[in-house]
């Protein structure tokens, strides 16, 4: 089904970025090679990686029909009347056959500089091919002439940019036993990490003219839009394609990694650890419309190009930062108890925390001319998170702690018994308020990868004292901006529900013979039947603004018989 978009209501119809398909085959050739001399253990080695995507995706092909209320004023009214206010749909011969490769060397220095401590160096370098079509059917938006070109030719790498050759990565790290301890450990280190040529973001290039064309329907005083023939022939509205295009000179995403813990061993059965992460995200891949005007309540709001609608232009451009103090509490098999806990005291910030949009952040600026006001929460934020597991054989039956003598059928029904856990417990993700994905409120264009991103103005304080699933926000402390101006409040500003959750199992097994057991378990998934509910709705100007629609499952219970032989 299309997807069909009634303004203020939620949509109808399948998601309109399928259908999609794809087969990715890799291969991988390395080899490592260790030699020890003295108190020095040298590694060395070398890899090579290919990776092949064949695929269709068939973005838009299912076409779209949006109701505003252009002709009623009332958006319900015109879908009753089967009267669109434009609709539209894409016609692709974009298969993709996109290929990529990379090459990395690298040497490793474990130095045993006392028997209390031990020094590491090393140093790596990756050279990534960018991702290309192997018959470079695929063509990008060039600044130089303001027109569509094809890849390959004329100066235009086959890629849409040139590849970065920049690639070292030095790594540096120490373990430490203080005070001549052996059970305590100071470890310490920093490393720079490359990524792989990614897949997702090279697909750009299958996204322009002559490869995909993007068609606008309009009605007029003399043929109107009707739902019984979307997209007329012969009436396409002239309205100039939107584009891809790349940073010419895209540099390879890197993080740069460094961590400071203390780890202690109590006895050798509990080893408690404590420490620093840290995590810095440079070069990281991001959208923005490189075409998009400034906000104006003019119209026609003329495109600095005019020859195009959205020119989105992928980037290394973005940024990230993360820090955070862990503990980790472990024990290994003691009284029957095997356990680890963990919990964490983190916050991450970058201005875009994933290439694609996600139910909670469009990851698009609202201003492609100032990305850096799109700074604030990662969308996977965790201020606090606590995890634990156990396991926990009960000490009935022989060889046990109690009911050791117990015969026969009572002897068989009390021995191995073993009770499971796995716990969770979180503070909420954040997430943005913005408008529709359609509504282009700031009349500066909708982008073709990430919408109008809109958002609307912050004209209060939005946090309520005692939230519930029925008004999470104070939904009074956002406005609606000027027409033609971009709204003031943030990215990820505020913080969705927390989620608690614990699993159970009992499980038991009798041995039958010498060779085979029968195990019985009783699984509790939410055990304590905690509501956890989604991500509020923060779609501003839509029914249920600011109300969560639904959640995650309730308790479930599930019984099972295995025979193991």
């Amino acid at each position: 089904l299309s997807f069909i978009t009634v303004t203020a209501f939620s949509p109808l119809g399948d998601e309109f970025n399928n259908p999609q398909d794809s087969t990715v085959d890799s291969y991988q050739i390395l080899d490592n090679v260790s030699f020890a001399e003295g108190n020095h253990l040298l590694q060395f080695g070398f890899e090579r990686r290919w990776a092949a995507q064949d695929a269709f995706r068939d973005v838009q092909s299912r076409g779209m029909i949006n109701f505003i209320g252009a002709f009623t004023r009332n958006p319900l009214a015109d879908l009753l009347l089967g009267l669109p206010t434009y609709t539209g749909g894409a016609v692709s011969d974009n298969p993709q056959a996109l290929r990529t490769a990379s090459t990395g060397f690298f040497l490793h220095d474990s130095w045993r500089a006392r028997s209390d401590l031990t020094v590491t160096l090393g140093l790596r370098y990756d050279y990534h091919t960018p991702a290309h079509d192997e018959f470079d059917a695929a063509a990008v938006y060039d600044p130089a002439t303001g027109g569509i070109s094809s890849v390959g030719a004329n100066g235009i790498p086959r890629a849409g940019y040139r590849a970065d050759k920049n690639n070292f990565a030095p790594r540096v790290g120490l373990a430490w036993s203080p005070f001549g301890s052996r059970r305590t450990v100071l470890r310490a280190g920093y490393g720079i990490y490359y990524n792989f040529s990614p897949l997702a973001p090279g697909q750009g290039i299958y996204f322009n003219p002559p490869f995909f064309n993007f068609q606008l329907f309009f009605p007029s005083p003399v043929a109107l839009i009707t739902l019984a023939d979307p997209w007329p022939a012969n009436q396409q509205a002239p309205v100039p394609p939107a584009a891809f295009t790349y940073d010419r000179d895209l540099r390879t995403s890197y993080a740069q990694q460094w961590s400071f813990t203390l780890q202690t061993e109590i006895n050798p059965q509990v080893i408690i650890e404590a420490g620093y992460h840290g995590t810095r995200g440079t070069k990281l891949l991001g959208g923005r419309d490189v075409n998009q005007p400034a906000p104006s309540p003019q119209f026609p709001n003329l495109r600095p190009n005019p020859f195009f609608q959205s020119i989105d232009q992928i980037a290394a451009a973005s940024d990230s930062i993360y820090h955070s103090f862990q503990t980790q509490l472990q024990c290994r098999f003691r009284a029957g108890l095997t356990g680890l806990f963990s919990y964490t005291w983190a916050k991450s910030i970058d201005n875009a925390s994933s290439f694609f949009p996600s139910a909670a952040d469009t990851n698009f600026p609202q201003d492609s001319n100032n990305v850096a006001a799109e700074r604030g929460l990662s969308s996977f934020d965790l201020r606090h998170r606590f995890s634990g597991s156990f396991v926990y054989e009960i000490p009935w039956g022989e060889g046990k702690r109690f009911a050791s003598d117990l015969e026969g059928w009572r002897k068989a029904f009390v021995s191995g018994w073993q009770i499971n856990s796995i716990m969770t417990f979180q503070s909420g993700r954040p997430f943005t308020v913005t408008f529709p994905r359609e509504v282009d409120n700031s009349n500066t264009g909708i982008s073709f990868l990430g919408g109008a991103a809109d958002r609307p103005n912050l004209i209060g304080d939005p946090a309520l004292s005692n939230p519930d699933p029925r008004r999470w926000f104070a939904t009074e402390a956002f406005a609606a901006p000027p027409f033609g101006s971009f709204g003031s409040a943030g990215r990820n500003a505020l913080t969705g529900p927390p989620f608690h959750n614990v699993n159970f199992s009992l499980l038991k097994e009798t041995p039958l013979s010498e060779t085979t057991k029968l195990q019985f378990r009783a699984a509790f998934f939410n055990a304590l039947n905690t509501p956890n509910f989604d991500q509020p709705n923060a779609l501003f100007g839509t029914p249920g603004f600011g109300s969560i629609p639904s959640a995650q499952p309730g308790r479930e219970i599930q019984f099972g018989l295995k025979l193991l032989f």
